[in-house]
């Protein structure tokens, strides 16, 4: 679950959304435009994966991301939630066409990406 500084007031209630509560794509839209670092992390360990590898786990990039945001920045009040996970790579393989397969997703019979 996210944690942020702010309340939990800018994201939908789970009453008003059918797939999982608060991960839709229009509470990730809050979330990342409220926490820009984090695509800006996920995206830079995804380009170093990239040099290297011709598909890796996005899962393995948002806990780098969040060994950052958690253990690196003692600071930090919030915590990154599992639940963004396919939302950022989605969003990164978008951005780069040329790496528009280098994350695995999938796509679910009830789903709040725009795939199907």
């Amino acid at each position: 679950m996210l944690i942020e500084r702010k309340s939990a007031t800018t994201l939908k209630t789970i009453e008003e959304n059918n797939m999982n509560g608060k991960w839709t794509k229009e509470n990730f839209e809050i979330h990342d435009k409220a926490h820009p670092e984090i695509y800006k992390n996920f995206c830079k360990y995804a380009l170093q994966a990239a040099a290297v590898k011709a598909r890796y786990s996005a899962k393995c990039i948002f806990h780098r991301v969040r060994w950052d945001s958690m253990i690196m920045d003692t600071m930090s009040e919030f915590k990154v939630d599992d639940g963004w996970i396919s939302h950022y790579a989605r969003k990164f393989m978008e951005e780069n066409p040329n790496l528009k397969n280098f994350f695995g997703t999938r796509v679910r019979r009830s789903t709040y990406h725009s795939e199907v």
